[in-house]
């Protein structure tokens, strides 16, 4: 394995690179960092060229102070792509990690060889007019705002908690999905976060923008996910009908963690 920094300037990303052949850049999702690709990493880099890092802000990786930007995560995978990937790669993203992914798409798609998302939290994607997407969409907004004043007041443990189990992975998902290092992962992170919830422009993302581009698009979803993101694969799938979906029997938000052969296996075929 290569271990490496990316040096942008203010910013400093933290990477890895394992196997050979084609390269695939794994983006994490919100509050994690890299190791969250650790159960998958292994066999995917029998087959391909394998590079992770930490999202600005995660662990490893800094960021400069001020309002961070969904546009600036966007700038650091193509220049992970571009530096470390050799200038063209297949992008795998988790949660708001897979935001990333389709915006940096749309941005440069020359620069993409394909693409393979899991449930990005799409939230103004789910439809005003449909009245059971728009209580889920108010819902989750509600329980983020919940996760944010708790974090704001300090609470980290309860902010962090409240947003797994409330809006990310489900009742139980803190102790049940979630070990004692990966619980910790998350809590200092948690600033990041809540500066990503800040953001104007997290929102900023229509997958349409990904049609006609000619590049392969895959979206995963559990079999046994939250609404939510039920709702919003569907979305997806009405604004980018040329995108294949793959169910993962089981799995919730989370695949890597919980199937991940079932995931890895998913990674091959769609990329």
């Amino acid at each position: 394995m290569r271990t490496g920094v990316l040096d942008l300037g203010q910013t400093r990303l933290a990477w890895t690179s394992e196997g050979r052949g084609d390269p695939i850049v794994f983006v994490h999702g919100s509050w994690d960092d890299h190791r969250s690709w650790d159960r998958v990493a292994g066999p995917i880099s029998q087959h391909a060229t394998v590079i992770r890092y930490d999202r600005r802000g995660h662990t490893a990786s800094t960021a400069p102070r001020g309002q961070g930007s969904i546009l600036e995560d966007v700038s650091d995978l193509l220049a992970v792509v571009e530096s470390v990937a050799g200038g063209r790669a297949h992008l795998v993203g988790h949660s708001y990690g897979s935001s990333i992914v389709l915006l940096a798409t749309a941005t440069r798609p020359e620069a993409v060889r394909s693409v393979l998302v899991h449930e990005p939290p799409l939230f103004a994607a789910l439809s005003i007019k449909d009245p059971e997407a728009d209580e889920l969409r108010l819902t989750a907004a509600r329980r983020m705002r919940e996760a944010a004043e708790l974090l704001g007041f300090g609470d980290v443990e309860a902010g962090t908690r409240t947003f797994v189990e409330h809006v990310g992975f489900g009742e139980g998902s803190w102790l049940g999905l979630f070990d004692a290092e990966q619980r910790a992962t998350m809590m200092a992170n948690a600033e990041t976060w809540l500066d990503q919830y800040r953001d104007p422009d997290r929102l900023a993302v229509d997958a349409s923008a990904l049609a006609g581009l000619g590049i392969p698009v895959t979206v995963t979803t559990g079999g046994d996910t939250l609404p939510i993101y039920r709702a919003v694969v569907q979305a997806i799938t009405e604004l980018l009908p040329e995108a294949r979906v793959r169910v993962i029997p089981g799995a919730g938000h989370a695949p890597q963690l919980s199937h991940p052969t079932a995931f890895v296996e998913a990674v091959r075929s769609g990329l």
